[in-house]
């Protein structure tokens, strides 16, 4: 009897030891510093991750932001440079999600922030009106923003909340460094002025086959303006609004509507559309939402040892826009950062199939908006706009992966034969007159999505 015990004991701890190596082996989701930096995107089967891209051939850098759950991917792309690097960083931005509708339509949708635009509401409907020429136009100033003294970021982080994981990251461009440029010649500068900072932060979650990816923007106070011509120019009473373009890929025709009804930005004859939702129909089923409005915050002033800021609350507005009320000095311009995000981002070999090459420009965007807070006079203002995706229900990323089980299972069955054999003979006769019930338990395995190893599907650009 102690030989049986002895032996159970060493075989116990035979298996126990197989089982710690297999979970000691297991790829955790890394940082990846710029010692590690790549010239590709190295996601494949992470779960979520972030790293520094370095682009042939040129002195600026990508950092990135991936998670992949539930059989979708969200990538995020913000342009920086070393501390060695003698020019302020760029400010520059690019968020896109891909997933598989319920037929296995893959789709890609992709948005840039191009434009920071400052208008005067006159009519106080919150949006600005839009047009080409300066008749009747509200859109006075753009902000182009092209550098910062520092950034700094925050790494993809999952954090359990009840409804299930939420992933969280950001990237912020401190003292970010602009000018004002007259809305009309967009020639010459009217003023240079100081943002605090510009932080974009994300929250990205999935519910059974819906995700939803939240989009915070905090754009700092402006604290510092220099006015260089004769005007008396002041922030007080001006509104701001963040032009974005999109782009959409899959390999059905789709459709985008504002508020239920078919809007496209190319062959819209409205030039400004008020809206609350935009919609995108892959095949004619609904794919994905930009859900607007929601409030806004507003701090005025700064809170030091006597004094409160003051935190004022309002209503944030958006719009479609058409491309005839983009001015021709912007449309014909690549949207910011899309040199050097586009060679970064090769849809076919992140999933699979045919695509045409990444881009976002004017021309082919069949959904501009703007995203509007009408209350601004230059101040720290911070909002949460949504995104949701309608992808394939599929399951979830495990804690662990799945090639693991397989030596786990090797190592039981080994246990099991080798137990089997050296049971003694009288044992199993005592057994014998003894019945018993074999409980199957049935294990749900959860199974990754790795990237390569999508099923192919010809894909192109509409």
């Amino acid at each position: 009897m102690i030989k049986i015990n002895v032996r159970f004991s060493v075989l116990a701890l035979i298996a126990a030891l197989l089982v710690t190596s297999c979970f000691a082996v297991i790829p955790q989701p890394s940082i990846i510093s710029l010692v590690d930096a790549s010239p590709t995107l190295p996601v494949e089967g992470v779960e979520y991750t972030n790293g520094t891209i370095v682009p042939e051939h040129s002195p600026l850098l990508i950092w990135y932001d991936w998670v992949n759950v539930s059989g979708t991917q969200v990538i995020n792309y913000a342009i920086y440079t070393t501390p060695d690097y003698n020019y302020p960083v760029p400010i520059a931005n690019l968020l896109g999600q891909h997933f598989r509708m319920e037929d296995g339509t893959q789709v890609f949708i992709a948005s840039a922030l191009s434009e920071l635009e400052v208008y005067r509401d006159l009519n106080d409907n919150g949006i600005p009106e839009a047009n080409d020429t300066s008749s009747g136009s509200e859109i006075l100033y753009y902000i182009y923003t092209n550098m910062s003294d520092n950034y700094s970021m925050t790494p993809v982080k999952k954090v359990m909340e009840d409804q299930g994981p939420h992933y969280r990251w950001s990237f912020t461009y401190e003292n970010a460094h602009a000018y004002l440029q007259n809305a009309t010649a967009r020639i010459g500068v009217v003023a240079s002025l100081i943002f605090s900072h510009i932080t974009l932060s994300y929250d990205f979650s999935v519910n059974g086959n819906v995700s939803n990816l939240k989009t915070n923007f905090d754009i700092g106070k402006v604290t510092s303006l220099t006015i260089h011509d004769s005007s008396q120019f002041s922030l007080e009473g001006l509104s701001l609004a963040l032009l974005y373009a999109t782009a959409i890929y899959t390999s059905k025709s789709y459709t985008t509507y504002v508020d239920g009804n078919e809007f496209n930005s190319t062959t819209a004859e409205d030039l400004t559309v008020d809206a609350k939702l935009a919609q995108v129909e892959v095949g004619g089923v609904k794919a994905y939402d930009f859900v607007f409005g929601g409030n806004y915050t507003l701090t005025r002033g700064e809170t030091n040892e006597t004094l409160q800021a003051n935190i004022e609350t309002y209503e944030a507005k958006a719009e479609a826009t058409a491309l005839s009320s983009i001015l021709p000095t912007i449309r014909v311009n690549p949207v910011k950062g899309m040199s050097f995000f586009r060679d970064q981002l090769n849809l076919a070999e992140l999933f699979g199939g045919s695509w045409q090459d990444f881009n976002i420009d004017y021309e082919s965007s069949s959904l501009i908006y703007r995203i509007c807070f009408p209350v601004w006079d230059g101040m720290q203002i911070e909002h949460d706009p949504v995104y949701v995706g309608y992808i394939l229900s599929s399951t979830e990323i495990p804690e662990f992966p799945s090639w693991a089980i397989l030596p786990l299972l090797l190592a039981a069955t080994l246990v099991a034969i080798i137990c089997k054999k050296r049971l003694p003979k009288n044992l199993s006769n005592q057994n014998r007159n003894h019945s018993y019930q074999e409980t199957n338990n049935t294990s749900l395995l959860k199974n990754s999505f790795f990237l390569k190893n999508q099923a192919t599907k010809d894909c192109s650009y509409f």
